[in-house]
């Protein structure tokens, strides 16, 4: 935390988490978030919000890196997997590691910050780590299904407002093809970020009571709220 990451997940490697034509030394991760700063993803698409993008990116990798160095420096296995160019996917892995639930939007939306993070790894063959064992954000996934905000709001209607099933039986969130220009002239994700309600600060818990309102309606009387 003291270099800047602000939550971290335990998680053992699935299988499916590996990049076709990858591999991994040691098969336990350590996720790591890092919040970018609400008033400059606000502005997305801009320069100061590319600024932002590219802070994050820099300075996770280097908390990936220094907490790898200080565990081999105590004789244990350990290798940094930085924001870009990991073997894995950082989305369901910090997912698995119980720091958020996977959005309509392909992104993990975390309690504090939503979708507003950037995500990187230290894999490890460390044993006894406090690995997540449930995950207490599936209720996301309940409130994208009503709410599609970034499926609206995409400019090129990349995302799906129902999942697709990939070739490999895992679920599509997007058209990656459709998406890359607006991805490279938009710098990222931050436009999709920008639209989500959970990227505001304290809304998660906000919404969460709505959706267990409705859930409670819908129980009551059989009309969804």
């Amino acid at each position: 935390h003291s270099l800047g990451a602000t939550d971290i997940g335990y998680t053992r490697v699935d299988p499916d988490r590996i990049f076709k034509g990858h591999t991994l030394l040691f098969g336990n991760a350590i996720v790591f978030t890092m919040e970018m700063d609400y008033d400059l993803i606000s502005q997305a698409p801009s320069i100061p919000t590319y600024e932002e993008i590219h802070r994050t990116y820099c300075q996770l990798g280097v908390v990936v890196n220094s907490v790898a160095d200080f565990l081999r420096e105590r004789g244990f296995n350990a290798y940094a997997g930085p924001a870009i160019g990991s073997e894995g996917s950082f989305v369901p892995l910090a997912r698995d590691a119980g720091l958020g639930e996977v959005g309509k939007n392909g992104m993990i939306i975390t309690e504090k910050n939503g979708p507003r993070v950037r995500l990187a790894a230290v894999y490890t063959d460390i044993e006894n780590l406090p690995f997540a064992t449930e995950n207490p954000h599936g209720w996301v996934r309940d409130y994208c299904d009503i709410c599609n905000a970034c499926v609206h709001a995409c400019p090129v209607d990349a995302i799906f407002e129902e999942p697709k099933v990939a070739p490999e039986g895992g679920p599509v969130f997007m058209d990656h093809v459709a998406c890359a220009m607006p991805f490279s002239n938009d710098h990222g994700c931050t436009v999709c970020i920008k639209a989500c309600p959970f990227m505001h600060k304290g809304r998660y818990a906000s919404l969460r009571q709505r959706v267990h309102a409705s859930e409670q309606t819908y129980a009551d009387t059989g009309v969804v709220a």
